[in-house]
């Protein structure tokens, strides 16, 4: 393989050619194209006038948006990030887009519980509406002091020895010490899932998973909302449009050099040809995993703090077969939850339900964790695994379909998301060794592993993280 220096001398010394790298030079280069880098892509090329590239392995931006358009119905189902939180920059960079928003209407559904590693029926009761409400508000009322650690970042985390221990308790331990049973099914259904085993996790990590903003929400004390159109995909098809050539988009980093005065990528699309980056500062807006930091030559201060880091592995997608209940939803919870054991709840790997998508269609959405293994082919195997228990239980009706078969209409691998570490390593110190990485060897990171996985709270740490960037 050629080294960088090679390339660069190649590319600087033989008339172009269609075989020859592109080379490409920019303020910041940034990598990752979901919310947290294109959001702040917007704002370096906007609002601080600086030369940007964006990379992305996708060919579109957006991260966990998902969007899909049905071509039977004509209409768009979301089936990965379903609203938006009206929190910090949020409605703001709507606007600025040109997407105009509002509170999006909810599917009324019909629930139904299962096993679904047996497929047999739970006789699992929810809570009255009022215990869930109370639940909600003493958990609200208890974390609210410790929103300003970690929201929109961990810019403000304690120290090591000052850390609350209401924070290092497994998250079940924290619901029996208040009492909050009643909300716990909802914390789950609704984001909490995506961190896997939600009650042995640590309170602090399923915080960042249904934090203080989405209590609010569902408390009614703050609003969220999304485009017009229904289609969240909208917002980053504008932002898209707006970015243009400073997008490279179905691209890979393929190695870097990286130093205190300057990067050099060497980057290769997906028809296989290959373009160098020479930038000042590097933003890195992806999960730090060690497969995605592979090319970026780690020294040994950030190899040693990354790789202690742990995650799970989210898909969402949507599926048809005539024997899922229209107008219905069917849960996924153990046998052991019936008929009131709220913190009996699925283990990694798991989907967590079939959803009715609405609108007169077919489609049923799906939600899906798992360890750091669970590819997309384990997950669609768990799916029809899942899906054929059901029926074989008799818990969904077996019908004339010939082949018997669930469709994929539309799936979307969120990778490694809710990234975390034992308690032990935070109380040796490894939040604030995490941010000391900001600015070593002039890069900079953004996304879920330095504050949460959600796209508003995630522009407001943007908004911190910019300034500090260019100020050094």
């Amino acid at each position: 393989m050629l080294k960088l220096v090679g390339l660069l001398a190649a590319g600087a010394s033989v008339a172009s050619g269609s075989w020859l790298p592109d080379i490409i030079t920019a303020d910041v280069a940034i990598v990752g194209a979901g919310a947290s880098g294109s959001y702040a892509a917007i704002r370096l090329k906007e609002d601080f006038k600086q030369s940007i590239v964006v990379i992305d392995k996708a060919d579109h931006l957006g991260g966990h948006i998902s969007t899909y358009d049905d071509p039977k119905t004509g209409k768009p189902f979301d089936y990965g990030v379903q609203t938006f939180n009206d929190y910090g920059p949020a409605k703001a960079f709507f606007e600025r887009m040109g997407i105009e928003v509002s509170t999006a209407p909810r599917n009324v559904l019909t629930s139904q519980w299962a096993d679904f590693t047996t497929g047999e029926p739970v006789a699992f009761t929810s809570p009255a509406n009022d215990a869930r409400v109370a639940a909600l508000t003493r958990f609200l009322e208890v974390t609210e002091p410790y929103e300003q650690y970690f929201l929109p970042g961990y810019w403000n985390f304690p120290a090591p020895d000052k850390i609350p221990e209401d924070l290092l308790l497994p998250f079940n331990q924290f619901v029996e010490k208040y009492s909050i049973q009643d909300c716990v099914n909802q914390v789950f259904q609704v984001t909490g899932m995506g961190v896997g085993d939600m009650a042995n996790t640590l309170t602090l990590y399923v915080l960042a998973a249904f934090g203080q903003p989405m209590i609010r929400g569902f408390l009614g004390k703050a609003s969220s909302f999304t485009p017009n159109t229904r289609r969240n995909i909208a917002l980053y098809e504008a932002i898209q449009a707006r970015l243009g050539d400073d997008l490279l988009l179905s691209t890979t980093v393929v190695q870097s050099l990286r130093t205190p005065i300057g990067h050099t990528l060497w980057v290769k699309n997906a028809a296989g040809h290959s373009s160098i980056i020479i930038a000042r500062k590097l933003l890195m807006a992806i999960e730090p995993t060690p497969a995605n930091m592979e090319p970026f030559n780690l020294d040994p201060k950030e190899e040693s703090v990354l790789s202690k880091f742990r995650y799970s592995s989210v898909h969402a997608g949507i599926v048809a077969h005539p024997s899922f209940p229209i107008n219905g939803s069917v849960i996924n919870l153990p046998a052991a939850a019936a008929p009131s054991n709220y913190l009996a709840l699925p283990k990694p790997n798991f989907n967590s339900r079939f959803e009715y998508m609405g609108q007169g269609s077919d489609l049923f959405r799906v939600l899906m964790a798992g360890d750091e293994k669970f590819d997309k082919a384990a997950a669609q195997e768990l799916v029809r695994e899942n899906f054929a228990k059901l029926v074989e239980a008799g818990t969904l009706p077996a019908t004339a379909d010939p082949k018997g078969e669930i469709e994929f209409r539309a799936w979307a691998d969120h990778g490694a998301m809710h990234m975390n570490v034992p308690a032990a390593e935070l109380k040796a110190g490894f939040i604030q060794n995490l941010y000391a990485l900001q600015g070593r060897r002039e890069t900079w990171w953004t996304g879920g592993a330095f504050s949460v996985q959600f796209q508003s709270i995630l522009w407001a740490f943007d908004d911190i993280l910019i300034p500090k960037m260019l100020a050094k």
